[in-house]
């Protein structure tokens, strides 16, 4: 059994009870059953999840859309699912100072 460090920025991105987290994989443990990600935050020890490679702020949209994506199939009339699309565009989109989001027949913000 051992530890290898993480060569680049690495993130574990799943679900944890009713979240969708974006943990930072700080190492990998090897053993006889497989790899593991070592994670930094709420997230340790779990084979399950995608592992992703970015920057902070890709982990979190990625994790944002993923949660989307699991809303996107409750919704049930075609302005749920063109809102939910205009959210799922703006979290792709959105850079740090970038104003909010506007919904309901609003030009968007």
């Amino acid at each position: 059994m051992t530890a290898e460090p993480v060569s680049e920025q690495t993130w574990l991105i799943g679900r944890v009870g009713n979240e969708e987290l974006a943990s930072e994989v700080v190492g990998w443990w090897l053993d006889p059953e497989g790899v593991t990600p070592m994670t930094a935050g709420k997230w340790s020890g779990s084979r399950d999840g995608e592992i992703f490679k970015g920057t902070t702020l890709d982990a979190a949209k990625v994790a944002i859309l993923r949660k989307l994506d699991e809303v996107a199939e409750r919704c049930t009339t075609p302005e749920a699912l063109a809102d939910l699309a205009k959210m799922a565009d703006w979290v792709t989109d959105w850079k740090p100072g970038d104003p909010g989001l506007s919904l309901g027949g609003s030009d968007g913000g």
